[in-house]
């Protein structure tokens, strides 16, 4: 490097060098906060470091998964209660129209009432949220029912598609998060015909049952509502749950990520306050040694000349 000078001379020069270096690290340390930017600037470290890393992307997207369900989990909780509340007011609407002093004019406006309750739990079994409607399943870009009178229940079904979401937390564990409308308003055997339970059904049973004025049919079809309302807040209690399970994940993801953070933190983030006592030192050091490097080569000029 330095050829005609001595080598303790060229030693100091080459300490000058490393002290040099050692400033731009402390100083690229300072401004970005880090240790370790780059597989060289720790080796040993810098495995871990990558797997931290995956683990806190793994688990941010885990969040923001969970955080979207969340969401939509509310707006299902919220519909089914309303819906809950249509069936409750479609059964008192049939008591009314299941007593003897009830006329058949009264019992057609009651009838048009419970019709305007079927419509509203098609719109309910309708509910979208972002443009996608929720108890549609896995064919969630299409509305699952629409009211029709020509058909058994009132209505007719428009997708048939499973709801297969679920939502894996922190630990790898899935979470069911979703139900079709039929399902939930729409309970049906093997064969496709309707069980006890099913909401749809006893809603439109009642209403024609009004319209017709037959009072053993709409006593009948108050007792279907009945057990309509039992099964539709079962199918609340499963949203419920999911509401729980998914707050619950939420929490162990945050913290799986605080502890994740601090262990990245660790292995990755510089002592800025230590490592800005030691740049200031070497600062000093740095500039002390170029003076002495300054008057190093003007004697090695004075001694070229000389010679």
């Amino acid at each position: 490097m330095f050829p005609d000078i001595s080598g303790s001379t060229q030693a100091f020069l080459a300490s000058l060098d490393a002290t040099q270096l050692q400033m731009q690290q402390a100083q690229t340390q300072v401004s970005s906060g880090l240790r370790v930017q780059q597989a060289s600037d720790d080796p040993t470290e810098i495995a871990e470091i990558l797997q931290l890393q995956g683990d806190i992307s793994q688990n941010q997207q885990i969040q923001s998964n969970l955080n979207g369900v969340s969401s939509e989990l509310g707006t299902a909780d919220s519909a089914l209660q309303t819906a809950v509340q249509a069936v409750e007011s479609a059964t008192s609407l049939g008591t009314q129209g299941a007593t003897a002093t009830s006329t058949a004019d009264q019992r057609t406006i009651l009838a048009q009432q419970v019709t305007g309750i079927l419509q509203t739990l098609v719109g309910i079994a309708n509910t979208s949220v972002g443009g996608r409607y929720i108890f549609s399943g896995d064919q969630d870009t299409q509305p699952a029912y629409q009211v029709d009178a020509t058909q058994p229940e009132g209505v007719k079904q428009l997708v048939s598609a499973p709801a297969t979401l679920v939502i894996v937390d922190a630990s790898g564990t899935s979470i069911s998060v979703s139900k079709t409308a039929q399902e939930i308003f729409d309970a049906q055997d093997a064969n496709g015909k309707p069980t006890a339970g099913n909401v749809f059904a006893a809603v439109n049973s009642l209403a024609t049952a009004l319209q017709n004025d037959d009072q053993a049919g709409i006593s009948q079809a108050v007792i279907s509502l009945q057990s309509a309302d039992q099964y539709l807040n079962d199918q609340l209690a499963f949203y419920g749950q999911a509401e729980t399970s998914i707050s619950t994940a939420t929490s162990v993801a945050q913290q799986f990520q605080t502890q994740e953070t601090s262990n990245l933190s660790q292995l990755r983030d510089a002592d800025v306050a230590k490592v800005a006592v030691q740049l200031n030192q070497d600062q000093v050091q740095n500039q002390a040694a170029l003076s002495a490097e300054s008057t190093l080569l003007q004697q090695r000029d004075l001694f070229s000349y000389i010679g």
